[in-house]
């Protein structure tokens, strides 16, 4: 799925401001239910637990990753994370979190495990957060080519999406001690989920489907998803 891969080439992509104002919503939301104790799923490097736990007053906060290097970050950040699937991880919490696509990495089977084993971290009407692309976020804002550049590496970056789902190669080039560049390349998939798809799912109530704009000011590229367990 290339996570480790992306895991690397996160610094390069420069989308730190859009990031941090996904996080503000987040948190905004979070503010309004004042939970005690928080579950980040796909904590990446544990920005957003670290900004949390800071505006929030949160006494338990848990990251958990399916990459490696990420949950280093994490660790490394102050932040307590382990590199587990959620399905295989333990406890409850007052609330839960998927920031940034997490959704949109899983298809419709994959999402419907997903949810299911989120729930079995909350308690009933315990929260859970977030974010899926629309269509314009798949469309205008995601698909295309991107080319990223430091001192000693270049990111190369395709994507391309079908209406259903987007494919992005990912080519990472880095320059050696001996001035030569060695290649990396992966790929990975994220799946279009219609909203209205969720009221679908059992055991969850959807609260709120807010429209986000992160990049055009006209246009929603994504929608955050307030769910309730019930």
């Amino acid at each position: 799925m290339g996570l480790e891969l992306y895991a690397r080439i996160e610094p390069l992509l420069g989308f730190e401001e859009a990031t941090n104002a996904l996080y503000d919503l987040f948190i905004e939301r979070l503010a309004e239910e004042k939970p005690k104790s928080l579950l980040d799923v796909g904590c990446g490097s544990g920005a957003f637990l670290k900004r949390a736990r800071a505006a929030l007053g949160l006494k338990r906060v848990e990251g958990i990753d399916l990459s490696e290097e990420m949950v280093r970050r994490a660790v490394s950040a102050g932040v307590p994370a382990r590199a587990v699937d959620v399905c295989d991880a333990e406890g409850t919490y007052e609330a839960v979190t998927a920031v940034f696509d997490v959704l949109n990495y899983l298809d419709a089977e994959g999402l419907r495990r997903f949810m299911g084993c989120v729930r079995r971290h909350l308690a009933p009407g315990g929260l859970f957060l977030a974010d899926v692309n629309t269509y314009f976020g798949f469309e205008a804002v995601g698909q295309g080519a991107l080319i990223r550049q430091n001192g000693t590496s270049l990111l190369a970056m395709e994507s391309y999406f079908d209406g259903e789902r987007m494919e992005t190669v990912m080519d990472l080039f880095t320059k050696t001690e001996a001035g030569c560049y060695k290649r990396e390349s992966d790929t990975v998939m994220q799946y279009y989920h219609d909203p209205a798809r969720f009221d679908e799912l059992d055991g969850w109530r959807v609260e709120e489907i807010v429209p986000v704009s992160l990049y055009d000011e006209e246009e929603a590229d994504k929608w955050l998803l307030v769910f309730r367990a019930v």
